[in-house]
């Protein structure tokens, strides 16, 4: 079982948004974007169905990127 952050971004009435999500998913089972979509509880086949579904636009996942301070 893996633990991943991810996040969302896109926008929603013309605003953007930025969501990040704890997904806990199997490799073996499903991929990462299968996993957004059933965080989210849909029967989406595809995250920009789920995009739609939600009402995103300009939609897109991503994992966070982490600095390393020296």
């Amino acid at each position: 079982m893996y633990r991943e952050t991810v996040i969302i971004e896109g926008l929603v009435d013309g605003m953007r948004f930025s969501k990040s999500i704890l997904l806990s998913y199997n490799p073996q089972q499903e991929t990462i974007e299968e996993a957004i979509i059933n965080f989210y509880n849909s029967q989406a086949r595809t995250f920009d169905e789920l995009a739609v579904q939600r009402g995103w636009g300009e939609c897109y996942w991503t994992f966070p990127s982490y600095s390393k301070v020296v």
